[in-house]
């Protein structure tokens, strides 16, 4: 079976490092376990790097944080359903009155006790979009929305967030980005409307930070969960300063090893056993030089082992770094074993 090897010191390495970027910002770090399960250990690991609250997206796993970590902020970043009851955060995205409503009526009903408790208005952050065209009101609604969010006394209005390069935001547009979170909330403070945190974005905004660039003096924190994981940006994929790629390790098993025709003449062939029901189609990158993907199915991941390669026979186990997709996948399929290095 594939297994995921996790280092939780590498992790609280690559926290540290985020964390201090952002601290010379005099901006807070709030951690994303979203990529691994709502894993206490992981979640801890990152609040010992220096991450002040922890963010997440599913129920089940907001419940075993706040289960396991209590009396620690947690933010419910994924948008609150209408259809059914869901859980809440100690602070809570919406981005549309039907949204804000549903937590309102949640939080009436005595909603579910966090480490504030479920007493008193529920504090909620106003999702806005920004250019990646994925979740948020529309720049020109948010006024309207985030003044009839001030207006419900089961609400509180703590401040507005964006998100970006999640969906369709590339490197040319993450500046326009975070220039228009900062200009909704100077709108909204101009307007009498409490704005007391403004989450500039997440991982991808690391590139800006690690160039050195000025961020608007509006920003409060940033939510990370990739650059933890994995040591780099989430914009450009470049190695943070300091922090370590080799926090999550993908190994999977050589199952089958022959020489292969090929256009450029016999090749050595790899077939390992892991494949897109655990990887979907992130990519990975080899430990070991000279492999290379050349394809996958379902079960089989197919790689090309050049001469720079050492010889991998049948049954060794060959180590991979997960990009952030593939780490997803991996961590979320019943097939792979995640194992904690050292426990």
């Amino acid at each position: 079976m594939p297994e995921l090897l996790i280092d939780l010191d590498a992790i609280g390495t690559n926290t540290d490092v985020v964390a201090g970027l952002l601290r010379a910002r005099s901006l807070k770090l709030v951690a994303v376990t979203k990529g691994c399960l709502g894993e206490p250990r992981v979640a801890a690991a990152m609040l010992a790097g220096g991450a002040v609250a922890i963010a997440d997206t599913r129920d089940v796993n907001l419940c075993r944080l706040r289960a396991a970590l209590p009396g620690v902020e947690l933010h419910r970043i994924y948008l609150p359903s209408v259809a059914q009851p869901s859980e809440l955060g100690d602070v809570t995205y919406v981005s549309s009155e039907e949204g804000a409503e549903a937590v309102a009526r949640r939080a009436g009903a005595g909603g579910a006790a966090g480490s504030a408790g479920a007493t008193g208005p529920r504090r909620v952050m106003l999702q806005v979009e920004t250019g990646d065209q994925r979740e948020g009101v529309p720049l020109e609604q948010v006024a309207e929305l985030a003044t009839k969010i001030a207006s419900d006394p089961r609400l509180s209005l703590v401040g507005v967030a964006t998100n970006y390069a999640c969906f369709k935001g590339g490197p040319e547009g993450v500046r326009a980005s975070v220039e228009a979170i900062a200009q909704a909330a100077r709108t909204l403070r101009e307007g009498g409307l409490p704005v007391e945190r403004v989450s500039g974005g997440n991982s991808s905004l690391l590139w800006l930070v690690a160039r050195g660039e000025e961020l608007p003096e509006q920003l409060t924190e940033l939510r990370c969960g990739e650059a933890l994981l994995l040591g780099h940006d989430a914009l450009h994929y470049e190695r943070l300063p300091g922090g370590r790629e080799d926090a999550c390790v993908l190994r999977a098993e050589v199952v089958e090893e022959y020489t292969r025709p090929a256009a450029d003449g016999p090749v050595r062939r790899l077939l390992l056993g892991v494949g897109r029901q655990d990887l979907s189609t992130g990519a990975v990158k080899f430990v070991e030089p000279g492999l290379q993907e050349i394809g996958r199915s379902s079960e089989y991941l197919v790689v090309e082992a050049g001469a720079a390669s050492p010889r991998a026979m049948v049954g060794a186990m060959v180590e991979m770094i997960p990009s952030y997709e593939s780490l997803v996948a991996a961590w979320t399929s019943p097939y792979v074993n995640v194992r904690f290095r050292g426990l």
